[in-house]
C-alpha cells in the first residue's frame, strides 16, 4: 500500500485487512493533505448516502461516484500537493449528478409524510378498543376508515386533542385539505403540545388549497422544538419563490 491516496475508498469501505488499516491510520496522523482528503470523501460519501436513503430508485449514483473519484485518484497520485484542484473534481462531479436528480420528481420532500398513529389507552374501554382500531387503519394509510373512527372519537370527547390532532392527519392522508384546515387549525392556534407539530400540517394542507400566504405564515411559526421544523423551513424557503 505504496499510494496511501488510491486507498481512501478502501478505508472508508472498511475493507482494508487489518495491517492495511493501521498503516492508513498511521499516515493519517502523519499527512496533512491525506487527512484533508479522507475528510472530503468522507463528507462526499455522507452526502450520497442521504439521498440514496431519499430515494432507492437511484442505487448506481454511489457506484458512479466512487468510479469517477478512482479515476481521477489515479491520474492525480503523483500530485499529491494539489489538494485543492484533487478534491474539488469528484465533488464538483456529485453535485452535478445530485444536482440532476434533484429536478421535479428525483428526491423530492414528501412534504405529506404523515407520522405513525400511537395505540394508547385514552378513556373508557370502548373508546380505548376504537382508538386502537382508529391507530391501526391510520398507520396502514386507511385514512377513510381512521377518520371515521376518529370523528366518533372526537365528537365523544371534545377536550381530547390528540384525537382532534389525527383526525386531521387522516383528513390530510385523504387530501381533503379543507377539512384538514378546519381541524387541525384550532390545535396549532392553541398550546397544547401538538401545537407545533399541527402548524406544519395546516402549512401543508394551505399550501395545497393555493393559499401561500397563509400557509407561510403558520410554516415559519414552528419551532425548533418540532421534529417538523426543517421541512416547515424548507416548505417556508418554498413559498418565497
Amino acid at each position: 500500500m505504496d499510494n496511501y491516496f488510491e486507498h481512501i475508498q478502501d478505508y472508508l469501505d472498511g475493507t482494508l485487512s487489518p495491517e492495511e488499516r493501521l498503516r492508513f491510520e498511521e499516515a493519517l496522523e502523519r499527512d496533512v493533505d491525506l487527512r484533508i482528503e479522507t475528510d472530503h470523501q468522507r463528507m462526499l460519501r455522507e452526502t450520497v448516502a442521504k439521498r440514496l436513503q431519499a430515494n432507492e430508485g437511484v442505487p448506481t449514483l454511489a457506484e458512479t461516484l466512487r468510479t469517477v473519484s478512482a479515476a481521477h485518484f489515479t491520474k492525480i497520485r503523483k500530485r499529491k500537493s494539489a489538494t485543492t484542484v484533487r478534491w474539488l473534481i469528484p465533488l464538483a462531479a456529485a453535485a452535478c449528478l445530485l444536482w440532476v436528480f434533484t429536478i421535479p420528481g428525483w428526491w423530492t420532500t414528501d412534504y405529506e409524510s404523515l407520522p405513525d398513529m400511537p395505540s394508547t389507552v385514552t378513556r373508557g374501554a370502548d373508546a380505548d378498543d376504537m382508538a386502537r382500531e382508529a391507530a391501526k387503519a391510520f398507520n396502514a394509510k386507511a385514512y377513510a376508515r381512521s377518520t371515521q373512527l376518529l370523528t366518533t372519537l372526537v365528537d365523544a370527547d371534545t377536550t381530547n386533542v390528540r384525537n382532534r390532532y389525527y383526525l386531521g392527519l387522516s383528513y390530510l392522508g385523504e387530501k381533503k385539505y379543507q377539512q384538514s384546515v378546519d381541524i387541525l387549525q384550532p390545535v396549532a392556534d392553541g398550546t397544547a403540545v401538538y401545537a407545533d407539530d399541527a402548524r406544519y400540517f395546516v402549512a401543508v394542507a394551505l399550501w395545497r388549497l393555493g393559499k401561500q400566504d397563509d400557509a407561510r405564515h403558520y410554516a415559519t411559526r414552528v419551532t425548533s422544538q418540532s421534529d417538523y421544523h426543517r421541512k416547515a423551513r424548507k416548505l417556508a424557503d418554498r413559498l418565497m419563490q
